[in-house]
């Protein structure tokens, strides 16, 4: 099964005043390595406000980069647009994504309020994991 960090999962972890960082530390001890994107790590990024934390996470083997949005950008397009009403950020369109390339995956996020409601292939939900 492919575990997929968003980046809320990857903040919490990294930041010990976030309410969530108790379960995303005990997540990572028990599932980690991860895979997610680059724009996930562009949001942990701004997030945590030093872009270092996530590229060590990424170093250290613990987050593994394996989807390009390059050959993604038609269906990543259109998930932008189904869920422009929402404003679904890039990150969470390659997710989702990333969900649709795999059957087998779970997504570790504490955005329970949209991914209860993104779907992928159409109408299937998406498998989480929330806090």
């Amino acid at each position: 099964m492919q575990k997929i960090a968003d980046a809320g999962l990857l903040k919490a972890l990294l930041d010990r005043s976030d309410e969530h960082h108790a379960w995303a530390h005990s997540q990572f001890r028990a599932n980690a390595p991860f895979h997610t994107c680059e724009c996930v790590l562009d949001e942990l990024a701004f997030l945590a406000g030093d872009a270092r934390l996530g590229m060590k996470l990424v170093a250290r083997g613990d987050v593994l980069l394996e989807f390009s949005l390059a050959e993604h950008i038609e269906p990543v397009l259109e998930l932008l647009e189904k869920y422009q009403d929402r404003r679904m950020d890039l990150a969470d369109a390659c997710i989702v994504r990333m969900t649709e390339i795999t059957d087998a995956c779970r997504v570790w996020t504490v955005d329970e309020n949209d991914f209860r409601v993104y779907r992928r292939r159409g109408r299937q939900t998406i498998p989480c994991e929330f806090p």
